[in-house]
């Protein structure tokens, strides 16, 4: 990894605070969604909360779809350093690339669909809790795409044949076994309430928490096997001009 792209992958990796910040601001303070309301609270209801906050719910949704911006830059740079790091063909890097994308996505359209039930919060109650539905549906529901990217991110760790890894074995089996733990969102629609609902234990707490302090520890490796990438192509560069120079 050359020098230029060595840094560049470096601030990819601090994109991670400039995404998690605005995004908790905007969708966990503002859209007040840390804890999001239970799919049982009557469309009623919802829609009073949508017609009391709007202004700040906008602002709130706005600001966390915007946020996702730096989660596609963060995604970009794990894929360029998981590039340099695997081995071989580079099936499990371009894996890394699209599931990391396709999650950004997910977390910007289901705000989308939350900021449309507050720009018109006079409308039909009915329709209010339609999109907010539809909006953790969106969220909960495409883990797919999310586990595309940490068991490839895994993997790829694993099979890291140098002397010292670039990334922790430890780190790698922590994003396989949380990616595995959103298969619990399969159930998710057959709750309103309850640890499977999701507001409940395994379906908010465990599958938005964990994970999001897993993505800070690999930014901090990330960071780090930037670096060393860069020292790796800068030696073996070294190695050859002495190579042609003796020979």
């Amino acid at each position: 990894m050359t020098k230029n792209e060595s840094q560049l992958a470096r601030l990819c990796a601090w994109a991670v605070a400039l995404y998690f910040i605005p995004f908790g601001i905007g969708w966990g303070l503002l859209g007040r969604m840390i804890p999001p309301y239970p799919a049982s609270m009557p469309a009623e209801e919802l829609a009073q909360i949508y017609r009391d906050n709007a202004s700040t719910l906008r602002i709130g949704f706005a600001l966390a779809a915007f946020a996702t911006t730096f989660f596609f830059m963060w995604s970009i740079g794990l894929f360029r350093v998981m590039l340099a790091t695997e081995r071989g063909g580079k099936i499990l890097s371009y894996t890394v690339l699209v599931g990391g994308v396709l999650t950004g996505a997910d977390l910007m359209f289901s705000c989308f669909f939350w900021l449309t039930a507050a720009f018109r919060p006079e409308q039909d109650p009915a329709l209010i809790q339609l999109l907010y539905d539809l909006g953790w549906m969106w969220l909960d529901l495409a883990f797919g795409v999310a586990m595309l990217y940490m068991i490839g991110f895994g993997v790829i760790a694993l099979r890291d044949t140098r002397e010292k890894p670039l990334f922790p074995k430890w780190l790698a089996w922590i994003g396989i076994w949380l990616a595995m733990e959103f298969l619990l969102e399969l159930i998710m629609p057959y709750f309103r309430s309850g640890p499977f609902s999701w507001s409940g234990l395994f379906n908010f707490w465990v599958p938005f928490f964990p994970p999001a302090t897993w993505m800070v520890i690999v930014s901090v490796y990330m960071y780090k096997a930037a670096k060393r990438l860069n020292d790796e192509y800068e030696s073996e560069l070294a190695r050859r001009v002495e190579e042609t120079t003796t020979g």
